[in-house]
């Protein structure tokens, strides 16, 4: 019994040894750690401001439970002054001498933020860049590098460059349009066969970026009901905002009507007025546009024509009225007609308002003509019967260069006023002019009271060869006054322009 106790007892004596010894080894374990291991303070990653100062204790944090005191040097420098990350080479000694080095780094903050977010529509000022985590910003002055191009930026994102004292710096800035599009509904009333527009439904639209409409579902209008529409609104974003609209229907039966329709009857050479006293109406209150056909007719041809008058309305309803031009030789107008015309114009309507003297009657003749006959560039007429275009231009109160002439000289005769009609020298490619050479007691003068549709505005009223050249050569022109000196008399030479007759003419 005795033997067992005391191997029981020397059994409990080689456990507690055990025991003991594992508890040193342990605790030996611990000391080495905290005493001269690395892992009893942790290698930190700082982040500063530009400018500050770093030291190498800026880097370690030992640990709490260590008893060993542990001193940390950076390698060379560490510079602050410019923004983002930066390495250094660290040696942390403990108070044992022993030596460790270690490779960290280091971010000193930007002046601005890394990115900007702004919704569309918001102004995109430099504060918004700024970041205020950075003390000194304060003492900063900040500016776009650019501003017009900020103002610019659409949707999305962009690299912005913001001079910092004089220091350029990026960031990135976000334009982004999380807000919905907004608009009013509109009633549509349709009474046309074809289908409307989407966007003919809203009015008002409010987003910072482009909308895009469209229908949410096909519909059909084709119909006398109301018909409910939805329109879909969504934005360069993505944004979407439904608007319920409504479209009253009634689709129109009753093609318009054109009123005054007539045949017509035309001298040969002339250029007719198809559509004069001409007009069309419908129901629905819209003015259809009125077509005319009168490719069939050639008014250079004596004979007899058809010519179509068409409207359609916007529903598609058309109307189609036919009718006839007789195209007739002109009748041989008498010189006496022509005189009879031009004298009983100038009795009327130029005499009252001219003076005694030729000078003051040409120019009464000059401005009559000029605010009473219309200028038409396309107007037709015969050369070799100036009896009768004469006697049009006297009635009718238009007509082209060639017919202001032939107004001009006859009712100068009536002023008593001798005039020689003079045609332009024009060679292959150019127009043909033709204006008058008046004499009123002292030499032949240039009078041509066709308003001109080159060069400056100018009035050709008694003028001399020079005076015509120079506005020729002024204007760049050369042709327009040209002819052969050598087939009239010779022009008078003192200048009547100064003063200026009256006001310069039409260009």
């Amino acid at each position: 019994m005795k033997t067992v106790r005391s191997d029981i007892h020397t059994r409990r004596k080689f456990a507690l040894r055990v025991l003991a010894a594992s508890i040193f080894a342990l605790l030996a374990l611990v000391f080495t750690s905290c005493g001269s291991d690395k892992g009893a303070y942790t290698v930190l990653a700082p982040v500063v401001n530009p400018g500050d100062t770093l030291t190498g204790d800026d880097f370690i944090m030992s640990s709490a439970f260590t008893r060993v005191r542990y001193t940390a040097t950076i390698e060379g420098d560490a510079p602050t002054s410019e923004p983002g990350y930066h390495e250094i080479a660290l040696i942390v000694k403990d108070s044992h001498g022993t030596e460790h080095r270690h490779r960290c780094g280091y971010t000193v903050r930007s002046y601005l933020c890394d990115s900007v977010r702004i919704e569309m529509g918001n102004p995109v000022t430099v504060e918004k860049f700024i970041n205020t985590a950075v003390d000194s910003w304060r003492q900063r002055i900040f500016t776009f590098e650019d501003p017009l191009a900020v103002a610019d930026l659409g949707l999305g994102t962009h690299t912005v460059t913001v001079v910092v004292d004089g220091v350029p710096y990026t960031s990135t800035l976000i334009l982004e349009d999380t807000t919905p599009p907004q608009a009013q509904p509109v009633t549509v009333h349709i009474t046309s066969k074809t289908s409307p527009r989407a966007e003919d439904f809203v009015a008002g639209i409010i987003d910072a970026t482009s909308v895009a409409c469209t229908f949410k579902d096909t519909y059909d209008f084709n119909t006398t009901d109301d018909v409910p529409v939805t329109i879909v609104l969504t934005d360069e974003a993505g944004n979407v905002t439904e608007i319920n609209a409504l479209a009253t229907c009634a689709v129109d039966t009753t093609p318009p009507e054109i009123h005054n329709v007539r045949d017509i009857t035309v001298y040969v050479g002339d250029s007719p007025s198809y559509r004069e006293g001409i007009t069309v109406s419908d129901d629905s209150g819209e003015v259809p546009r009125l077509v005319v056909d009168n490719s069939l007719v050639n008014p250079n041809k004596i004979g007899t024509y058809e010519i179509t008058y068409s409207a359609e309305d916007s529903s598609g309803n058309r109307t189609i009225v036919r009718a006839t031009v007789h195209v007739v030789e002109r009748p041989v107008i008498p010189e006496s007609d022509v005189k009879a015309a031009a004298k009983a114009i100038y009795d009327a309507e130029i005499a009252p308002s001219a003076g005694e003297d030729k000078f003051s009657r040409a120019l009464a003749v000059y401005n009559w003509i000029r605010a009473n006959i219309t200028f038409d560039a396309k107007a037709k007429f015969d050369e070799n019967d100036p009896v009768g275009e004469a006697y049009k231009v006297l009635t009718e109160k238009k007509g082209g260069a060639f017919s202001f002439m032939l107004a001009s000289s006859e009712l100068l005769e009536c002023a008593g006023i001798k005039s020689t009609r003079i045609t332009r020298l024009a060679y292959e490619g150019e127009a043909a002019h033709w204006w008058l050479l008046v004499d009123i007691g002292d030499g032949l003068y240039h009078f041509d009271a066709c308003p001109r549709t080159v060069g400056a505005p100018y009035d050709v009223f008694m003028c001399t060869d020079a005076e015509v050249e120079a506005y020729c050569r002024d204007n760049a022109i050369e042709y327009y006054y040209r002819f052969d000196k050598s087939k009239y008399p010779s022009r008078g030479t003192v200048s009547y322009r100064e003063p200026a007759p009256s006001e310069g003419g039409e260009g």
